[in-house]
C-alpha cells in the first residue's frame, strides 16, 4: 500500500493541481485549516519560470472533518538511521489522500464548500526590460460561512 500511495502523491505532485494548492495556501490566509478542492486554474504562460504565477484559480475550502493517521517515525529508522526524506514523502502523501477522501465524503453528504476564487493582475512593462514583474492577486470569494 505505502509504494502505491507514493506512486500516486508522486504523480499527483507533478500535476498542476498541486501547484494551485500551494498557490492557494500562498495567498488566501483563510484556507489555513482547510482542504483545498481545486475547480480550475491557469497559470501564466510568460512566467514559465516561476511555478505559481497563475492568471486565476477557482475552488472551494472544505473542513477538515477527517484528520490523517501518519506511521510511527521508528517504521522508517533501520538500524538507528531515520529516513527522513521516505518519512516525510509518505505523511505528505497520506496527507493527500486524506484531503481527496474527506472531500469526496463531504460532497457526497452535500455539503457545500466555502467557494473561492483568485485572479490575477498583471502590471503594464517597467520601462526597464531587464526587470519583469510579478502579478498582484485579488481574491474573490462567495458564501462565507
Amino acid at each position: 500500500m505505502d509504494d502505491e500511495l507514493l506512486k500516486k502523491y508522486l504523480e499527483y505532485a507533478k500535476s498542476e493541481e498541486s501547484l494551485a494548492v500551494l498557490f492557494v495556501k500562498k495567498h488566501l490566509a483563510q484556507a489555513k485549516g482547510h482542504w483545498i478542492d481545486i475547480v480550475d486554474c491557469q497559470r501564466y504562460e510568460m512566467y514559465s519560470d516561476e511555478l505559481l504565477h497563475f492568471r486565476f484559480v477557482l475552488g472551494g475550502l472544505y473542513k477538515r472533518k477527517i484528520q490523517p493517521q501518519y506511521p510511527s517515525k521508528s517504521i522508517y529508522t533501520i538500524d538507528g538511521k531515520f529516513d527522513e526524506r521516505r518519512y516525510y514523502l509518505m505523511v505528505r502523501a497520506i496527507t493527500w489522500e486524506t484531503a481527496h477522501r474527506d472531500i469526496e465524503q463531504q460532497k457526497s453528504k452535500n455539503i457545500a464548500s466555502r467557494k473561492f476564487k483568485i485572479t490575477g493582475i498583471r502590471y503594464a512593462k517597467n520601462k526597464s526590460k531587464s526587470k519583469k514583474r510579478s502579478p498582484k492577486y485579488v481574491m474573490i470569494h462567495y458564501n462565507h460561512e
